[in-house]
């Protein structure tokens, strides 16, 4: 088996037959790839949607799996339990891919003996037309950069947050036990990404826009729901924590050493203003819970947030110069709340 995809599947069945469809349009025969979709309890007809569409295509190389909720990362690593193929690709439900790219992803990782492959994504619209052809502004079959470490891509390029920008090598996920984390509902992916890159030897990156990411109303990320942003919230707090530990466990001797842990410390402080925006923009803590918060990240060194790396984007974005000392000023963000709890309607 060449290739697992991976998907979890929560309440998402207006959406995951065309994910299911860009999937069996592909240059790659179905007996040499599988597709795993996880339902993670879903409370509407998405397996229904998933077993029709497998019966329909004859259970060819479908598979699928219902357990109880427990959130995407355990649903993950639940479908690598069940992979076989040499690489895995962690793919979400309401996505597609373009058509007839698995079989030049899978020959690059396998023709330079690749544990991460890096590709790129467009971004959509809910409703867009779909969007299947792929373009390249170089040959599809030849990487766009030389194959190096995890620690020299983070410091020559990037590492992004998302998990579906990569295919991996499954017996490396299995050697080092890189797994994502269980309960976490957010930034999991940066984590995961970051924990996979800090141990890798071989990592490149194809100039190809494979994946479509489609912008969907009510994902956890855009929720109004107080108890969906309130998980969304610890699992920031999470996220900054697990950051913390691996620039801990970064190995210092590595030429680019400085550079990778300014890298991480950047990501670092992104999520922490991304927590304060959310916090505040939904008013879901009390302000003796804020300063929990704070007291948390101060011992972790993540707050007050460094105005030369804090913030979302570049440091010196107008919207960080702004906000970045408003937010380490505990005088200007209680007034700011309390201005918020009159003023805007909920």
């Amino acid at each position: 088996m060449k290739l697992s995809i991976i998907i979890p599947l929560y309440n998402k069945e207006k959406h995951v037959e065309r994910c299911l469809k860009s999937l069996m349009a592909q240059d790659i025969s179905p007996s040499e790839y599988e597709i795993i979709i996880v339902d993670d309890g879903s409370k509407d007809s998405g397996a229904q949607v998933v077993q029709q569409y497998a019966e329909i295509q004859g259970n060819a190389n479908i598979q699928l799996i219902c357990q109880k909720n427990q959130g995407p990362s355990v649903a993950r690593n639940r479908g690598l339990e069940e992979a076989t193929g040499d690489y895995v690709y962690f793919l979400d439900a309401d996505d597609y891919l373009a058509t007839n790219v698995l079989n030049c992803l899978y020959t690059l990782c396998h023709q330079n003996n690749l544990e991460i492959l890096e590709f790129d994504t467009k971004e959509l619209k809910e409703g867009a037309p779909q969007d299947e052809s792929y373009s390249s502004p170089q040959k599809p079959q030849e990487l766009g950069v030389p194959v190096m470490d995890g620690i020299t891509y983070i410091a020559k390029h990037d590492f992004r947050n998302q998990a579906w920008r990569y295919f991996i090598k499954r017996n490396f996920l299995l050697d080092t036990d890189i797994r994502f984390l269980a309960h976490m509902r957010a930034y999991e992916d940066l984590i995961f990404n970051a924990s996979v890159f800090l141990r890798a030897n071989r990592i490149s990156k194809v100039n190809l826009d494979v994946h479509r990411y489609v912008l969907v109303a009510g994902s956890i990320v855009r929720s109004k729901d107080p108890k969906k942003n309130i998980e969304f919230i610890n699992g920031m707090v999470k996220a900054i924590e697990e950051l913390h530990v691996l620039i801990d466990d970064l190995n210092s001797s590595h030429e680019y050493y400085a550079k990778v842990v300014n890298k991480l410390k950047v990501k670092q402080q992104a999520v922490v203003f991304a927590l304060i925006i959310r916090a505040f923009k939904y008013r879901l803590h009390s302000w003796k819970n804020i300063n929990l918060i704070f007291a948390k990240l101060k011992k972790l060194g993540a707050y007050p947030i460094d105005p030369k790396i804090g913030g979302i984007g570049s440091a010196n974005r107008i919207h960080n110069m702004i906000f970045v000392p408003i937010f380490n000023n505990k005088t200007c963000l209680f007034m700011s709340l309390n201005i918020l709890r009159f003023i805007a309607p909920r």
